[in-house]
This record gives structure tokens, sequence and C-alpha cells, in this order.
């Protein structure tokens, strides 16, 4: 979504993701942007239209990262626990790559403006959605005992969301451990039980 074609962009943007992250939004000013990456606040304005529109880029590259990695998934041939699976390996991975554009993603984008927040909110729910209907599938094909997929959906995108307050990259378990640990908890935690 954003232009990030030129280093000068996505060191901003970096930086302003880090800052949203770490002070809030409406903590952080243009000037601190710019004090991160070495320039005068004002010159920024060279580089962005308005700290509004770095907060819309920040979460709307990441609702495109997700879509991204999602989307093969959902749309391949594999078994649904396969897809289940590979999509919350998928969506760990999305947040351990950028953990401070995920914390913006997941906290700072109700400070958007009115038609942007409407936009994010419209591409959530359809991100909610493609998890949401592997789940139906999985209750259809009774790999899994749920009563409300919505409510699923929820649990086990709450549960992976808020990884990017706690991982670390340096930590014990790699961004591709934890996601399949996370997956394992996941479809363990869903899978039906017999006997």
């Amino acid at each position: 979504m954003s232009d990030l074609a030129t280093p000068r962009k996505t060191q901003i943007h970096a930086a302003a993701a880090a800052l949203f992250s770490r002070n809030g939004f409406h903590a952080t000013s243009v000037r601190d942007i710019g004090d991160e990456v070495g320039m005068q606040g004002a010159s920024l304005y060279a580089h962005i239209e308005s700290k509004d529109d770095l907060l819309w880029q920040i979460v709307a590259d990441s609702a495109d990262r997700f879509f991204a990695a999602i989307d093969p998934i959902v749309s391949s041939n594999r078994t649904t626990v396969q897809k289940i699976r590979e999509a919350v390996v998928a969506h760990v991975t999305v947040i351990t790559d950028d953990l401070d554009a995920a914390a913006v993603y997941s906290t700072e984008w109700r400070h958007l403006s009115d038609g942007r927040c409407e936009a994010f909110a419209k591409k959530r729910d359809e991100y909610e959605q493609r998890f949401r209907g592997l789940i139906d599938t999985a209750m259809r094909e009774r790999l899994v005992n749920v009563a409300d997929a919505r409510l699923a959906t929820l649990f086990v995108l709450s549960a992976l969301n808020w990884i990017y307050q706690w991982y670390r990259p340096d930590g014990r378990l790699t961004a591709d451990e934890l996601g399949r640990l996370m997956a394992d908890y996941v479809f363990d935690g869903l899978r039906r039980r017999t006997g």
C-alpha cells in the first residue's frame, strides 16, 4: 500500500512503527520520528503526508502481509488440518517478522481517522473470515469440537496477536519453532476428543 521504494521512506516507516509501538501514537510526535531517523521534523514532510498517514501505512501494510501469508494456504489443496496449522504458523511469522508493526496493527489502529478506521476494520474482518472459514470446515468435517466458529476464531487470533508482547527474536525459540508450537497448542485445544 505504501511507497517504501526509497531507503529513507523505509527508515521513516520503521522508526514510526517502533515509536508508535513503544510510546503510542498520540505520545509520538513528528519531531520524535525525525529525531529517530536523523532529520528535522519539518524535513520529514518531504517524505510523508502526515503522522496519520504513517499510521495508516503501517496497519495497511501489515494487513497486506497477513493476507499474502494466508491466502495461498486457504486456496491450496492441503487437508483442513494442514491448512489450520499452516495458517497459524503463517500468522505467527508475520508477527515475528516485524514486532513493532504487529504491535501497531494490534493496538494503535484505533487512532486512525474515521474513514480509515472503518476501512481497517473491514480488512480485519475479511482476514478473520479466512480463519473462520477454516474452522467452519473443520467443524463440518468433525475434526474439532467447537460450538461456535466465530468465538473459536477470536480465541485463536487473540492468542496469536498477543505474541508481539513477549516474543524475543534472540530468545530460545526461533519464529518457526514458535509458530509450530502455537499451531500444536491451537489445534490440540480445538481437536475433537474421541472415546
